[in-house]
């Protein structure tokens, strides 16, 4: 027994090493996928109040808005607040990583601790099933979304207070006053309810609290040959006494409230998902939906036996619907159903001891429960697999998987044993591998994108958002490439085509760009960016008065859009009415006080049309929004500049140039030339005008003013 101790802070030491070790390769990574809207563009995460994700979802909109994912995880999103201000009200991802991996190595200790209480197998050793299942669940690879995506922190956070709130749970029930009993069990309902607001599946511990409770007064069942030949049951199944019918009762009217409030919280409406996120719910044939969702429940468990094929987006085509009853995939489902059988069966088989069909009733309820929310059944949900939604139910996977090597080691002598135990050393050391390897792909976008195009090819979102990312890196033709590819696989790709006519736009291929933003305008006709982009295309190509209608059909659709604001200024600039632009630049700064462009171009406006009494009321203004814009110094320095105010003039060219950096032109230092010209400092001016030749050896006005100047002298 002197030995025990030491033994636990050594098996505590190697789950903190296997739940760490295989992601350590993404903690020094970049916001990904979903974390750019769930915390970047999520004011929630960096407002000043803290109470406003309570009246929001997990994504920043309203919940009660029809327009809301109903996804209602304000604790989580608190938790991105803590990362946030604790980084000094900095947006680091190094630090919500680090904060998603020390979740992750607690939640292992947590299962850890669950397990040993729940199974409480005696005279198991070192290699007790509690520590191995583990071992196996720190490592598995299903994990490395949860861990290594910021969002994923709802999954983890829901799954550790999910098992704190059965840990409470059980130990209500070693409690001899029914008056503590049913106290400590109003806090596992609490605990289930703070479960619930990290993620929506949380509740379901309720669910294996009942589970438990029944298990506890069940007599297995036997199965006997009669005298007749044929089997029946020799025993009473389950003999429930008037506390535990009590118990039951609690959970059950816990259950009811929790839901209730949830859908009070959610202004009594279901979300609205698209075809496109769920293509087998929206499928009218019954047994082709049925088909399909049976289907994606075999791909889910396929994925915690051998997941190989990681995906970050299952949606859209990547998996085909089963619409041919000779489809060989339906195969997969008879396999899926008969292994489930044959485990059902196992409850009943004389052989098996109660405590291992108390374990596999244990792993079935963890791989099953958590994952009804997610099933489709009783609403259909937004996504067709989400990885990260089976963080909990691996627990229940591994958990059988260490029950099978133990049963099997039991029935082979001592050498099969130490091959077998030698294969699933192997196992944990492959699971490891895949989840560092795998943990690679989330460290930023572009390997994140690019890895999914083996895994879902059929899928559009995959390649729109690898054209993204290839956009982003300057791979144009890379990009325009997938752009197409996700038109052609799902040709009512408004984004897509949105994207890729915004594309063109750049490359000044007018007329493609024009095709292919009229084409995303009929696929969905009140999507303001599109509005937006084909009155800029309109605009390059002349066509002012088209362009103006639709610059104003996007303001319609969006009239909070400061963007498309400033684009409309510059049609007005372009049609030489002056007063109309500088309105509609003072609107963009208005809805966006920290839109630079448009302070940009408002200054030069007021400048280059002699309104410098109006560019000094709002010069203050423009430099407390924007004080390290580059465009702004350099505006205001030619304000002061014009109207001899050489000191402030030098201040603000100097800090603009100092701004642009690399970026800095011949143009920056010729205007600050020409201002040390007007104020008869000549030495530094041929220093300006010669450094502005030195960047642009063909820029003339400099050239001309440096000859002006050694004339002078």
């Amino acid at each position: 027994m002197s030995q025990f101790p030491n033994q636990t802070l050594f098996k505590l030491c190697i789950i903190i090493c296997a739940a760490t070790l295989p992601f350590l390769f993404t903690i020094n990574g970049d916001f990904v996928f979903d974390d750019s809207v769930a915390i970047t563009k999520n004011k929630d995460v960096t407002s000043k109040s803290w109470l406003d994700c309570f009246y929001n979802d997990f994504w920043g909109t309203e919940i009660k808005s029809e327009l809301s994912h109903k996804s209602y995880r304000p604790l989580t999103i608190l938790t991105f607040r803590i990362n946030y201000f604790m980084s000094g009200e900095r947006l680091i991802a190094i630090h919500f990583k680090i904060t998603n991996l020390i979740c992750h190595i607690w939640g292992c200790i947590v299962l850890w601790i669950f397990l040993r209480t729940v199974l409480n197998i005696q005279n198991e050793g070192f290699y007790e099933t509690s520590f191995l299942t583990t071992l196996l669940f720190a490592v598995h690879p299903i994990h490395v979304e949860a861990v290594s995506g910021i969002v994923g922190r709802a999954d983890v956070m829901a799954s550790n207070i999910f098992l704190l709130a059965f840990l409470v749970y059980h130990f209500s029930q070693s409690k001899s006053k029914s008056i503590w009993k049913h106290l400590i069990l109003l806090t596992t309902i609490i605990l289930s309810g703070i479960s619930m607001l990290f993620k929506e599946n949380g509740i379901t511990v309720l669910g294996f609290c009942l589970v438990y409770e029944i298990m506890n007064k069940m007599k297995f069942m036997k199965l006997k040959k009669s005298t007749t030949g044929n089997f029946v049951i020799n025993n009473r199944f389950v003999n429930l006494e008037l506390d535990s019918i009590l118990r039951i009762l609690i959970i059950l009217s816990g259950a009811i409230l929790l839901l209730s409030g949830r859908w009070l919280i959610m202004g009594g409406s279901y979300p609205e998902f698209k075809p496109v996120d769920n293509p087998a719910a929206f499928v009218e044939n019954y047994y082709t939906r049925v088909k399909t969702y049976n289907y994606i429940y075999f791909l889910n468990i396929l994925l915690l036996i051998w997941p190989q094929w990681l995906c970050y987006d299952w949606s859209m085509g990547c998996i085909p619907l089963l619409e041919n009853n000779m489809d060989f995939r339906t195969i997969f489902i008879f396999i899926m159903y008969i292994y489930g059988g044959l485990l059902i069966k196992s409850l009943f088989n004389n052989k098996n001891h109660s405590t291992t069909k108390r374990s596999l009733i244990i792993g079935v309820s963890l791989m099953i429960l958590p994952f009804l929310p997610a099933a489709n059944i009783v609403r259909p949900v937004g996504f067709v697999i989400a990885e990260r939604i089976l963080y909990i139910s691996s627990s229940g996977y591994c958990l059988l998987i260490v029950i099978g090597y133990k049963k099997i080691c039991k029935k082979v002598n001592s050498v099969k044993c130490k091959v077998l135990s030698a294969m699933f050393l192997f196992l944990l050391i492959i699971y490891g591998m895949r989840s560092f390897q795998r943990s690679g792909d989330w460290q930023n976008e572009y390997k994140l994108f690019t890895s999914g195009l083996s895994v879902c090819p059929l899928n559009a979102k995959i390649h729109y958002n690898v054209a993204k990312v290839a956009d982003s890196e300057q791979h144009v033709e890379w990009a325009l490439m997938e752009y197409k590819e996700s038109i052609r696989l799902n040709p009512t790709y408004y984004q897509a085509m949105n994207n890729l006519g915004n594309l063109l736009k750049t490359l000044k291929r007018f007329d493609e760009a024009e095709y292919y933003l009229r084409e995303a305008i009929k696929q969905k006709n009140d999507y303001p960016a599109t509005w937006m982009n084909l009155g800029i295309v309109l605009a390059n190509k002349k066509q002012y008065r088209e362009s103006e209608i639709a610059y104003k059909t996007a303001i319609q659709h969006r009239r909070k859009y400061p963007d498309c604001y400033y684009n409309l200024g510059n049609l007005y600039l372009e049609l030489n009415d002056t007063n109309a632009a500088s309105e509609c630049w003072l609107q963009a700064i208005n809805l966006n006080s920290k839109h630079n462009l448009a302070w940009t171009n408002l200054l030069a406006l007021l400048d280059n049309t002699g309104q410098t009494d109006k560019a000094l009321k709002i010069i203050p203004r423009a430099l407390n929004e924007l004080p390290d814009s580059a465009s702004v110094n350099f505006a205001v320095a030619n304000i002061y500049g014009k109207i001899e105010l050489y000191v402030q003039a030098e201040k603000y060219f100097k800090i603009a140039i100092k701004l642009f950096g690399k970026r800095v032109q011949a143009l920056h230092f010729s205007n600050l030339g020409v201002l040390y010209h007007r104020w008869k400092k000549y030495s530094l001016a041929k220093e300006m005008y010669s450094k502005a030749i030195e960047l642009d050896p063909l820029f003339t006005s400099a050239q001309k003013n440096l000859k002006t100047l050694k004339r002078l002298n």
